[in-house]
């Protein structure tokens, strides 16, 4: 039986992943992508063939949680695929077959792949959704407290202290008559 292009082995998996970090490290990432639904299999092909590329083994640990972060339309193939796409989505009328005919979809899909930032795979068309990338350890917030005023007072005159200290007091010239 032939293999169709959304059969995506551990092999293939593997052979996405840098090659860089401990072996385990390793190990624990193909781990992590070999639970992947084979539509998300598909779509990390995908993201493998576009810019979006990930170069990580971090990224691709975090992919899992972060399919969302892109959007896979397997049926979109050209740009007038595109085009019929963001007209369907931007008119508000139906339009008579006569006046369909008329239109040329090429303009709006690459108005809209610009807009979308979207490109094309042998997989269909990606694009970002929008939603923010999760990450695997959460971002440590900054915990630094903030001075109170009573610290902040405190603190300028010490700076006033050491300015007028380190510079000698300078009398004024005397004005000219």
């Amino acid at each position: 039986m032939a293999k169709s292009k959304s059969d995506i082995s551990l092999n293939d998996l593997k052979a996405m992943l840098p090659q860089e970090g401990e072996p385990a490290e390793q190990e624990a990432t193909l781990r992590a992508l070999s639970f992947l639904s084979p539509e998300d299999r598909d779509l990390l092909a995908a993201v493998q063939e576009s810019p979006f590329r990930l170069t990580t083994l971090e990224q691709f640990r975090e992919f899992p949680a972060n399919t969302e972060y892109f959007v896979l339309e397997p049926n979109i193939s050209k740009v007038e695929d595109v085009g019929w796409r963001y007209l369907a989505q931007h008119l508000d009328v139906l339009l008579p077959p006569e006046l369909l005919d008329a239109i040329d979809p090429v303009p709006f899909g690459n108005h809209a792949i610009q807009e979308e930032q979207g490109c094309f795979t042998s997989r269909g068309y990606l694009t970002l959704s929008g939603d923010e990338w999760e990450h695997e350890r959460p971002r440590e917030r900054q915990t630094e407290k903030k001075p109170s005023i009573k610290e902040r007072l405190e603190q300028s005159r010490k700076e006033c202290a050491n300015q007028s200290k380190a510079q000698p007091h300078r009398e004024k010239p005397a004005p000219e008559l």
